[in-house]
């Protein structure tokens, strides 16, 4: 039988194919957001669609796959400032506590966690409502002792780092002035590192120290959290509530991010209604997390 010949044309085809490198097709790579969305009201929007949201990230638009109301598991430190700068505000403090813990949604871990003289946990992760009324009862000013808001959030970040949880807030209650010993890139590195959300509401229209103020400015502003001024003790009361709602009643979405080599620098979701606000916060994967 005479041997098979190829075509000379076919030959170099198939030789010049054979050296050739692979063709790979890169796949696109699922991503989730938490995100919560408010009205002009500070209430919590329900109801809202794939439709409804939009992400950028460096600019560039993603497809939006899906949206479903978040029921993760949920831990959320509440860190309230029981320096001297709150001994005319204790009662106001102790009131606007209450209403956070009372309008968390069931079932989420909170932790009380007191800032004068040093981050002291008052009452560690559990979701034992009347636990935490109790210890918001016992709270006192201490009024020899500073506030310690960063070395507070610093310490919390890194505990809730070893904890693994999938989503994670911080909520803060201070006045402006802060004796913590970190320094601001510390606590931001500390923030980074846990994948929590931190939200600061500050009594008093007096700027902190440099320090406070770039930790608290740029934890919030990255992580997708709120950074807000309250004029007065009993404005906490209403903030606290809102706060508590919004963080209780947030989106899972999950979009589409094309194959890229260099990550992008920021991803941003907001909302086509114009009267609604959007903050949210980009869930890590374990390799971005080392």
């Amino acid at each position: 039988m005479k041997p098979l010949r190829l075509p000379a044309v076919a030959l170099a085809l198939f030789a010049m194919l054979a050296g050739s490198p692979r063709i790979v097709f890169a796949q696109s790579e699922e991503r989730i957001l938490y995100a919560s969305v408010v009205d002009k009201d500070g209430a919590p929007v329900p109801n809202l669609t794939e439709k409804d949201f939009i992400i950028r990230e460096d600019g560039q638009a993603r497809e939006v796959l899906s949206v479903t109301p978040d029921s993760d598991p949920l831990q959320v430190a509440l860190l309230v400032d029981t320096g001297r700068g709150m001994r005319n505000n204790i009662n106001d403090l102790r009131r606007a506590a209450t209403a956070f813990v009372e309008n968390m949604r069931e079932g989420a871990q909170i932790a009380l966690i007191t800032l004068g003289a040093r981050p002291t946990i008052s009452v560690p992760y559990t979701a034992d409502r009347a636990a935490l009324k109790k210890g918001i009862d016992r709270l006192f000013a201490e009024v020899d002792s500073g506030n310690t808001l960063l070395d507070g959030i610093a310490e919390t970040s890194e505990g809730l780092e070893k904890r693994k949880v999938p989503r994670a807030a911080i909520a803060a209650i201070s006045t402006p002035g802060d004796l913590s010993f970190r320094h601001y890139e510390e606590v931001l590195r500390a923030l980074r590192s846990s994948g929590a959300v931190l939200h600061v509401m500050t009594l008093g229209t007096v700027n902190g120290d440099a320090d406070r103020e770039l930790a608290v400015g740029k934890g919030t502003q990255e992580t997708g959290g709120r950074n807000e001024t309250v004029l007065s003790s009993m404005g906490l009361i209403p903030k606290a509530e809102e706060l508590a709602k919004a963080i209780s009643n947030q989106y899972r979405i999950t979009f589409s991010r094309p194959p890229r080599l260099v990550p992008p620098k920021a991803t941003e979701v907001s909302v086509r209604n114009p009267d609604w606000r959007a903050h949210g916060l980009l869930v890590k994967t374990d390799k971005e997390r080392q």
